[in-house]
Parts: C-alpha cells; sequence; structure tokens
C-alpha cells in the first residue's frame, strides 16, 4: 500500500520539462498548500536531477501562494561536483511562479561522518504522555494537512486549549499518520509542519513563509520525530522561527530557519 505524501510528491518528466499536481491534503488554515509541502514537491524534482547525490540544504523563497492542481517545475543544474551540486527549481502555476528554490546535494558521506559537538534533545514526555493534536488542529481551525500529520504537543500548549510555555516554543513528536517512516524526502516538509511556535505566545496566528532554508545532518531512524520549533526575533509583522527535528535514536536529523508574515 502506497502512502498519500508520496502519492503526493509524484514528479514526471517529458521533453526536459518537470510536472506536478499539487494535492489539496496538504492544505493549511487559509486553503492554500502548506508551503514545506510546496518545498518537497520542487526538492524531488531536484532530486531527480543528480539522483547520485543527497540533498545537504535547501533555500525556499515563497513569491506567491500555491493552489490546487497542475504545477510545471523548471529545474536547472547550476552545478555538478563530485563532492556537492547545486540545483535551482522554479515552480509554477498558472504561468506565475510559486516557489524558488536553491538546493546543494552532496556525497552521502557528508552525512555519515561522526558528529563531534551534537545539539542534544531537550528532555520532554514520551508521545504517548503528549497530547493527540491532529483531530483539533483539523477540525476547530480547518486545517487540512492536520489530517496526514499525526502531531503530539505538550498538553499545556495554547494550540491545544492550555495556558501555554509562557514563550514562543513548541516541543512536541510528530510523523505521518499513515504510518511512512520519515526520510531525508520528508525532513523538509515536516520542519514546516507544526503549527507556528509564535502561536504560543501571542494565541492563534498565522504566518505565511517568505523565505525557509533546511539543512539535513543524516537520514532518519524509522520512528518517531521529536521536534522543537521556537521564535526569539519576533517584529511588527515579521518573525523569524527556527526547527530542530531529532530521530528515534536521538540523533539531530534537520534543523531550519524561516521568515514568515504574521498577524493575529
Amino acid at each position: 500500500m502506497g502512502h498519500q505524501f508520496d502519492a503526493d510528491t509524484v514528479v514526471s518528466e517529458s521533453g526536459g520539462r518537470w510536472a506536478a499536481t499539487i494535492s489539496p491534503e496538504w492544505a493549511i488554515a487559509t486553503g492554500v498548500p502548506n508551503g514545506g509541502y510546496l518545498f518537497a514537491v520542487a526538492l524531488a524534482a531536484g532530486a531527480r536531477a543528480v539522483p547520485e547525490q543527497r540533498l545537504v540544504t535547501a533555500t525556499g523563497h515563497f513569491v506567491r501562494p500555491g493552489q490546487d492542481g497542475a504545477a510545471d517545475l523548471a529545474v536547472e543544474v547550476v552545478k555538478r561536483g563530485r563532492l556537492t551540486s547545486t540545483v535551482s527549481v522554479a515552480l509554477r502555476q498558472d504561468d506565475k511562479e510559486r516557489v524558488r528554490v536553491v538546493a546543494t546535494y552532496g556525497d552521502p558521506a557528508l552525512q555519515e561522518a561522526p558528529v563531534r559537538h551534537p545539539i542534544a534533545a531537550p528532555e520532554i514526555p514520551g508521545p504517548g504522555e503528549c497530547v493527540s493534536s491532529a483531530g483539533g488542529l483539523a477540525g476547530k481551525m480547518g486545517v487540512r494537512v492536520a489530517e496526514r500529520v499525526d502531531y503530539r504537543m505538550l498538553p499545556g500548549s495554547r494550540w491545544i486549549g492550555g495556558d501555554g510555555p509562557g514563550e514562543a516554543r513548541i516541543d512536541g513528536w510528530i510523523r505521518f499518520a499513515d504510518g511512512r517512516e520519515p526520510d531525508l524526502a520528508a525532513l523538509p516538509f515536516f520542519v514546516d509542519a507544526f503549527p507556528p511556535a509564535l502561536g504560543e505566545l501571542v494565541g492563534p496566528v498565522t504566518a505565511p513563509t517568505l523565505e525557509l532554508t533546511v539543512h539535513l545532518r543524516k537520514e532518519p531512524a524509522p520512528g518517531w520525530l521529536q521536534a522543537r520549533l521556537e521564535a526569539r526575533h519576533i517584529a511588527p509583522g515579521l518573525v523569524e522561527e527556527d526547527a530542530y527535528l531529532w530521530d528515534s535514536a536521538g540523533e539531530l536529523v534537520a534543523l531550519s530557519r524561516q521568515l514568515g508574515l504574521w498577524r493575529p
């Protein structure tokens, strides 16, 4: 049996042009596709251009909101190298560019070397001791993507009716609801899959992404991903959010920073 994420990030090539179908199954509260999902679709096309290498880092600029339906992807291999390669991907719909991604793919050995100064995961209750929030996010806020993901959040989270931690921070766990295991292709989606951390400080907000950069450190082990998201530099209308993901073995597998617009 196939998994939803794999089906909805399929890209096809014909005559040097790439195409995808953007699914409504990954919509956020505003009804548009989740930015991390669009990011993952663009990166799926980039990966096909340099199949011998793994994604190391990528930056996406979200030019305008995406929409459901057909998408064209213009893929350019900017540099093909033995150690690293750089690929640019422009995702377009209705002749308008929606997302522009520049990604670096590299020799798998770059992600297999031992880590000298690891960032340890914070100690939090396990998934079974946290609160499943997917139903609440999907039902109360109309977040379709929350039906595709199994979230476990600390009981005090404002996103599930608590008083919040007193700062713009989310700690919790995440995995696909249909049992698909995490991998490098999914990590750029997962760093953007939680609701905004700013909501823990000011209450429910929307924060459309302007720019998102992700660094992938290694292939994750099967099982839950532990997540920490925090926003520390908050200005009127703009917020930066950092995300960290650790796999079930306690290894840091991805970290990201994004800049978003925000309004109550």
